[in-house]
C-alpha cells in the first residue's frame, strides 16, 4: 500500500472523527490538533508522508493553518464539500484568539466558494500524489529529454536567462517567437526538461484571468518547482502579462514571431525567433527519423524530395514521422509520401491577424465574432449534445465573403484562424482546374482528403472561378462543367471541418450552393470614418510620416479600398526613402494616384486640385 492510501486512510477517518464532534466545540480542535501531530510523528520518522511534509514546507504554514489544512484536507477525503463560513470562524477563534471573523488572514491554498471554505485542488492534487486539478486553459507538463534540431543556442540562452537570480519585487521572461508549427511549445519542455523541471503552460486566447486561477498558477509553481509559461498566439494579452510579471520571477512567453510585445511591460524580456531548418539539417532529421527505413523509399521518391519540402521544423517533423509510419506498413506509394498538409494545391497563409487590425462596420464585425464563437462550440455541440449522432452528413461549416476587392476578405479569413487556433490554407486553383476529364474532380477530392487530415480552413481565394453557375447541356464540355461543379458542391457538404470562400462576383455563384453556405459575410467599401482609420494605422510606427499628412483629408478626397490604400501607403513610403525624406503629402497622392491608373480612373477636378497643391 503507498502513502496516499495509508494517509487518505487516515485522514478520512479524521474527517469522520471532526464531523461528528462539530456539535461538541470542545473537542474539536482537540480531534484535529491529534490527528496533525500523528501525521507528523509519522512523516518525521518513517518519511512515509512526503507530500505532507513537503507541502507544509513549501506552503510556509504555521501551526494554525497546518491544522486548516488537516481539516479541509480530512473534510475532502470525507466525501464533503468543504467547512461552512460559520463554522470556519468558529475554529479559527479556537484555534488563535482575536481570529474570529477574519477572513483576510486566510492563506492562499483555501478557496471562499458559494459558503464553504474549500482546499485548492492545485494542493488537494498534491497531497493526492498526482497532478493538479488546473482550471481551463492551464496545464501542468513532466517533460522527458529528447532531440532538439536546429536551436542548441536558443537552449544555452535559455539555460543562462534561467539561473541568473532574480531580486524581489523583479521579474524577467525568456521568449520564443516563431511561425506555428516550428515547435515552440516542444522546444520550451525541452529547456525545462534539461533543468529537471515541470513546464506549467497557460493559453493566452482560452484562460480566464481570475484572481483564483491565477492564484492556482502560484501554488502550482511553488509546489511543483514549475516554470511558468503564457502563449500569446492568439492575441497580445497585455493584462495576462501584467499578472504574469506580479506573480512570477522568472518565466517564459511563446508568441507568433509576427507579434509585438507592447513596451513598458513591467518586466525584461529576452526574445529569441526561431528559423525555418535548411536543408542539410532537415537530411540529418530525415535520417535519424527513418533510419534504415529510408531503403524502402519507392524509386520514384528520393531522400532530397522529401527535405525540400518547405516547412517549419516541428511540422517537418510530424511530415517524418508520417512517412515512417506509412513506409512500416509496407504499401507506401510515391503520391502518399510526397503528399503533406501543404501541398502544392493548398498553401500556408499567417494566421496573424487579429480583430483589432479588421477595418469593417459594427454589423459585419459583429458577425464575424459571433461566427468565431459558433466554430469554436461546434466540437462540444457535435459531440456532447449528440447532433453528430443525428445529423451525420452536412456537419461542416460554410463561410461565404463576398464584396469589392480589397475590401479584407482574405484578412477576415486569417483574424479567423488566428482567434480559432487553426492553420488556414488557400487552395491554389491553379493546381485544382485542369482542361482534361475528369482531373478538377481528383484535383477537387485530393484537396479535401488533405485538409481531413490536418484540423484546418480551407480558403477559397476568388472561388467563383469554380463555383460557377450551372449552365444548359450543348456539348460534352457543358455537362462535365456541369459535374465538376456538382461534384465541388457536394464535397463542400460533406466536409467536416470550416471552408471559406471569397468572392468579387457573387452573382456568377450558382444557386444551389449559396442554398448550401451556412453564413455570408457582406464586405462593403470603406466609409470615410473606416478610411480614416485605415489611414492613421496604416504607416508603422518605425516609419517617419510628416506632420502634414492629414488622414481625415485623404480619406474624405478618395474613395479607396483597405488594400488600395495599403498600395498607395507602401509606393509613399518607397518614394520617400529613395529621397531620404519622410514620408509626405505628395508621396502618397503620388500612390493614390498609381492606384486609380490601375482601376482606369482618373482624378476629378477637385481630387486635381488637391494632387496639385502637394504635388
Amino acid at each position: 500500500m503507498n502513502y496516499t492510501e495509508v494517509l487518505n486512510r487516515r485522514i478520512k477517518k479524521t474527517g469522520m472523527d471532526f464531523a461528528r464532534s462539530r456539535s461538541d466545540a470542545g473537542t474539536r480542535r482537540e480531534v484535529l490538533e491529534r490527528a496533525l501531530s500523528e501525521i507528523t510523528e509519522e512523516a518525521d520518522q518513517t518519511g512515509t508522508f512526503l507530500p505532507w511534509t513537503e507541502a507544509i514546507s513549501l506552503l510556509e504554514t504555521d501551526p494554525v493553518e497546518q491544522v486548516l489544512l488537516c481539516a479541509l484536507w480530512a473534510l475532502k477525503a470525507s466525501g464533503e464539500a468543504g467547512m461552512e463560513m460559520a463554522a470556519l470562524r468558529s475554529l479559527l477563534t479556537e484555534l488563535q484568539e482575536g481570529a474570529a471573523g477574519s477572513m483576510d488572514r486566510l492563506p492562499p491554498w483555501i478557496l471562499m466558494d458559494g459558503g464553504y471554505a474549500a482546499l485548492s485542488p492545485v494542493v488537494y492534487g498534491w497531497l493526492e500524489g498526482r497532478a493538479p486539478d488546473l482550471p481551463e486553459g492551464m496545464r501542468l507538463y513532466f517533460p522527458s529529454v529528447g532531440t532538439v534540431y536546429g536551436n542548441e543556442s536558443v537552449m544555452e540562452d535559455a539555460a543562462a536567462f534561467l539561473a541568473l537570480p532574480v531580486s524581489e519585487g523583479e521579474s524577467r521572461a525568456f521568449c520564443i517567437s516563431a511561425e506555428p508549427g516550428s515547435g515552440r511549445q516542444y522546444l520550451m519542455e525541452q529547456i525545462c526538461a534539461a533543468q529537471q523541471t515541470p513546464l506549467l503552460l497557460t493559453e493566452g486566447g482560452t484562460f480566464r484571468n481570475t484572481p483564483r486561477n491565477m492564484n492556482a498558477g502560484v501554488l502550482c509553481v511553488r509546489l511543483y518547482d514549475a516554470l511558468p509559461c503564457v502563449r500569446l498566439d492568439k492575441e497580445i494579452r497585455e493584462d495576462l502579462l501584467e499578472e504574469f510579471t506580479a506573480c512570477f520571477g522568472a518565466f517564459g512567453i511563446l508568441k507568433d514571431k509576427d507579434r509585438e510585445l507592447a513596451e513598458g511591460a513591467g518586466c525584461a524580456v529576452v526574445e529569441r525567433t526561431l528559423s525555418r531548418p535548411d536543408r542539410q539539417l532537415k537530411l540529418r532529421m530525415a535520417q535519424e527519423v527513418l533510419g534504415d527505413l529510408v531503403g524502402r523509399l519507392p524509386e520514384d521518391v528520393s531522400i532530397h524530395q522529401i527535405t525540400g519540402r518547405q516547412l517549419p521544423t516541428g511540422a517537418f517533423l510530424r511530415y517524418l514521422h508520417n512517412i515512417r509510419a506509412e513506409l512500416e506498413l509496407g504499401s507506401a506509394d510515391r503520391e502518399c509520401l510526397l503528399r503533406t498538409p501543404v501541398s502544392a494545391r493548398l498553401n500556408l497563409l499567417a494566421a496573424n491577424r487579429t480583430f483589432a487590425e479588421l477595418k469593417l462596420p459594427g454589423a459585419q464585425m459583429e458577425l464575424l465574432k459571433k461566427l468565431c464563437a459558433m466554430i469554436s462550440s461546434r466540437e462540444e455541440v457535435m459531440e456532447q449534445w449528440g447532433f453528430g449522432d443525428k445529423f451525420s452528413y452536412g456537419n461542416g461549416i460554410s463561410v461565404l465573403f463576398y464584396g469589392a476587392p480589397g475590401t479584407g476578405k482574405t484578412m477576415a479569413a486569417q483574424v479567423l484562424a488566428g482567434e480559432l487556433g487553426m492553420p488556414l490554407y488557400r487552395v491554389d486553383l491553379s493546381q485544382l482546374i485542369s482542361k482534361y476529364i475528369g482531373e478538377t474532380q481528383k484535383n477537387i477530392g485530393r484537396v479535401f482528403d488533405e485538409a481531413d487530415k490536418c484540423d484546418c480552413i480551407l480558403l477559397f481565394d476568388e472561388a467563383d472561378a469554380i463555383f460557377t453557375k450551372r449552365s444548359d447541356v450543348s456539348d460534352a464540355q457543358d455537362r462535365y462543367s456541369n459535374a465538376e461543379t456538382a461534384y465541388l458542391l457536394q464535397r463542400i457538404e460533406q466536409y467536416g471541418g470550416v471552408s471559406i470562400l471569397a468572392t468579387n462576383l457573387l452573382q456568377n455563384f450558382d444557386d444551389a450552393f449559396r442554398r448550401r453556405i451556412s453564413y455570408m459575410v457582406h464586405f462593403p467599401m470603406p466609409d470615410t470614418d473606416l478610411r480614416t482609420e485605415l489611414w492613421e494605422g496604416i504607416f508603422p510606427k518605425h516609419t517617419p510620416v510628416s506632420p502634414e499628412v492629414d488622414c481625415r483629408m485623404l480619406a474624405q478626397a478618395f474613395e479607396l479600398s483597405g488594400a488600395s490604400i495599403k498600395n498607395a501607403a507602401m509606393h509613399a513610403a518607397l518614394l520617400a526613402k529613395a529621397e531620404d525624406t519622410s514620408v509626405g503629402m505628395r508621396h502618397i497622392l503620388d500612390g493614390i494616384r498609381n492606384e486609380y491608373g490601375k482601376q482606369g480612373k482618373n482624378f476629378s477636378s477637385s481630387q486635381k486640385e488637391l494632387a496639385d497643391a502637394f504635388l
